[in-house]
């Protein structure tokens, strides 16, 4: 699709193919395969933490830090300094217990982060998504209304029904690689296929842009902090 940024803001959305973050998630797959995925057993909870892991993994982290990606999304967003909101988030979607991962409903994530209202989500997937396997569902336009009608959950800001009952969903097709590129305001949810036997696993960045003057009036505050389970070593012993 045509990835300047009238489209990006038309849409909310965009896919950009980008050969350098293609290449690096082809290793990062090879990675996942030879380290990660052997130490997955029955355990859905220690699976999600190896999970967690691969995307703490340096060369992982760093294909959403290099040069080369920041500035290919800034330029299709319209952002003019870029900064991380959060950490690396991974997402498991089967239908299985192997993650216990079955996806989010509809949510917008701007409550998420309550920072830069220019804030971006950067989406990438290891393997091929689309309607013929998992992947994400989106509202496209329905940015541009700003926040919608929801309640703030213990794990995001879930879309009222009336927001969606009438809506048109599009379900991106999205190559191994290939970045999805989504307003923090657009409406979106985990697409599972019923009939699909693999898994999905996907990375994405949450940024904003420094330059933002509203963010700026807000002290450059984000929702994100730093907690530390002090109990959890004690515990262990």
């Amino acid at each position: 699709m045509n990835t300047d940024m009238n489209a990006f803001d038309s849409n909310g959305w965009a896919v950009l193919e980008l050969p350098f973050v293609q290449n690096k998630i082809s290793e990062a797959k090879e990675l996942f395969n030879q380290q990660f995925l052997p130490k997955f057993t029955d355990d859905a909870q220690l699976n999600r933490e190896l999970i967690k892991r691969f995307a703490d993994h340096p060369f992982v982290a760093s294909i959403f830090c290099s040069e080369e990606f920041v500035e290919a999304i800034s330029k299709v967003a319209g952002i003019s300094t870029a900064v991380k909101c959060g950490p690396l988030v991974s997402h498991y979607t089967s239908n299985n217990m192997t993650g216990n991962g079955y996806g989010l409903p509809y949510h917008q994530d701007y409550p998420s982060m309550g920072s830069s209202h220019r804030s971006v989500i950067c989406w990438v997937n290891l393997a091929d998504s689309g309607p013929e396997a998992h992947g994400v569902e989106v509202l496209s336009g329905r940015h541009k209304e700003g926040l919608l009608k929801g309640e703030q959950t213990g794990s995001a800001y879930v879309l009222d029904a009336s927001v969606f009952e009438e809506a048109e969903a599009t379900v991106p097709v999205i190559s191994a690689g290939s970045v999805l590129l989504m307003s923090s305001f657009l409406p979106h949810r985990t697409y599972v296929n019923a009939d699909f036997s693999g898994w999905k696993l996907s990375l994405s960045q949450r940024f904003d842009d420094l330059d933002d003057r509203e963010w700026g009036v807000r002290g450059f505050k984000n929702a994100y902090r730093t907690a530390v389970d002090r109990d959890l070593y004690i515990g262990s012993i």
